[in-house]
């Protein structure tokens, strides 16, 4: 079929589904409005998830639907649009491209990398820690880039043949996973947790604050770490004892000499945020805006770390432009009674359960919610609603309920459709089905590691 007829097909089922379901009579509970923005949100995540229309078009384009499907008035939806989750993505994003070409990844890189020796197991938790202390403050796509440059010469010197190498997919698949993960450390790691924390005061009207995020997510991160190195070296047992090339990174650490200016420039900045992100209790400034602020010096005179034309081709504006649409569109379906109807419909039945059972039951809903719609700011946009409705209706703090789905909105190992496994995908080495065989195991650890992570948290104060 060719691509421009596939097109026209995917978009034709978009609108008849829209027409055909719009006609009908709500289902009981639901009014017509509900029903309409439902079927609205439907229609918007398989526009993004089939991109027959490029994602930052379409969700420009779908701000404006409701309005003129009378579902919503456009100011309202405009207003749920300007959200700072999508100021920290641009700043973050900006922050990563400066710690790669200050030369500061690199290095870093280079001395945890042969960190617990030569052995070809310890080699790749090396590199699967490394990835996960580094993508807790910075985006995880870059952090996966860095690492598999790192990576790349070590296999080929050790023999590991693309396609063929356990070993070779081992680490190239452990990566991406180590980067995942370290995202859910701290509200740095991924604009997934700014969108969850947004979303959790515009619909809950809850708190999480930088310092309480952490105190959850990086001892789990660090644990799921541990359990991901575990099984990825059971599942591909490594063909080789020992890996070669670590006498060469030894070399080019020496090579690089001392920190240069620009390292030490951005070392200094990064420091200085970290410690805003950290104190944003008590100083009451927002994560975004001290991003913002560093990337702003960063372009000052004397600092010269980054230029306009540098900066914006870093930015994936289809991704600050869809965080936005789908924030804005998600909101429709509270406002609406829709996210209600939702809750007392698929997860009415676990009212009355214990809080280890419901805790278990919304992380594997988020888990497994990546299955059907492969994007997580869509999920997380559908889903936060829902459980918040839930979590009022038995008398439970949103907080237990939401904070799982902004974790699980990283677990993106089952169907590697998300942008950060494909960083690796391209060298070969492993072949689509084959992070699914490592990725279900974790993602079923997961489950009670994170369920035990809010309950623990819960039972020392931190939330």
């Amino acid at each position: 079929m060719k691509k421009s007829a596939k097109i026209y097909i995917e978009l034709l089922v978009a609108v008849a589904f829209y027409l055909i379901f719009s006609n009908m009579a709500p289902p009981f509970g639901l009014s017509e409005n509900g029903w309409k923005a439902l079927l609205l949100m439907i229609c918007c995540v398989y526009t993004w998830v089939t991109e027959f229309i490029p994602i930052g078009i379409s969700s420009c384009f779908l701000l404006f639907l409701p309005g003129f499907l009378g579902i919503e008035k456009t100011p309202a939806v405009l207003g749920n649009f300007g959200i700072a989750t999508m100021f920290f993505v641009m700043a973050s994003l900006i922050i990563a491209k400066v710690f790669i070409s200050s030369g500061l990844g690199y290095r870093i890189s280079l001395y945890i990398t042969p960190l617990f020796g030569a052995k070809s197991n310890m080699v790749l938790l090396s590199i699967m820690l490394c990835g996960c202390l580094i993508s807790s403050v910075l985006v995880d796509i870059p952090t996966a880039i860095i690492l598999a440059g790192i990576a790349l010469p070590l296999l080929k010197e050790s023999g590991c043949e693309p396609g063929k190498s356990k070993y070779g997919k081992a680490v190239m698949i452990g990566i991406p996973i180590s980067a995942a993960l370290g995202g859910i450390a701290t509200p740095a790691g991924s604009g997934l947790n700014i969108l969850t924390i947004n979303l959790l005061n515009n619909v809950a009207g809850k708190n999480i604050t930088f310092l309480q995020w952490t105190a959850i997510g990086f001892p789990m991160a660090i644990v799921l770490v541990l359990i991901a190195w575990f099984v990825i070296t059971l599942v591909f047992k490594p063909e080789i004892e020992t890996v070669k090339g670590l006498d060469d990174i030894k070399a080019k650490r020496r090579e690089i000499g001392p920190m240069t200016t620009n390292e030490k420039k951005f070392l200094v900045i990064f420091i200085i945020v970290m410690v805003l992100w950290f104190t944003q209790s008590m100083t009451g400034i927002e994560t975004a805006f001290a991003s913002l602020l560093a990337v702003c010096v960063f372009f000052l005179p004397g600092m010269d770390l980054m230029d306009w034309k540098t900066a914006k081709d870093a930015i994936s504006w289809e991704s600050v432009l869809l965080i936005g649409s789908a924030n804005a569109i998600a909101m429709i379906l509270s406002t609406q009674g829709t996210a209600e109807w939702i809750s007392n419909s698929i997860l009415g039945s676990v009212e009355g359960a214990s809080l280890i059972v419901l805790l278990m039951v919304v992380t594997a809903f988020g888990i497994f919610s990546h299955l059907l719609v492969p994007v997580a700011n869509a999920v997380l946009a559908v889903c936060v609603p829902i459980v918040t409705v839930l979590a009022t209706s038995i008398g439970v703090n949103p907080l237990y309920l939401v904070l799982p789905l902004g974790f699980t909105a990283s677990a993106v190992f089952i169907i590697p459709l998300d942008p950060i496994p494909l960083t690796t995908y391209g060298y070969g080495y492993w072949k689509l089905g084959e992070m699914a065989k490592p990725g279900i195991i974790i993602s079923l650890i997961w489950i009670p590691v994170c369920a035990l992570s809010m309950l623990l948290g819960k039972s020392i104060g931190i939330i």
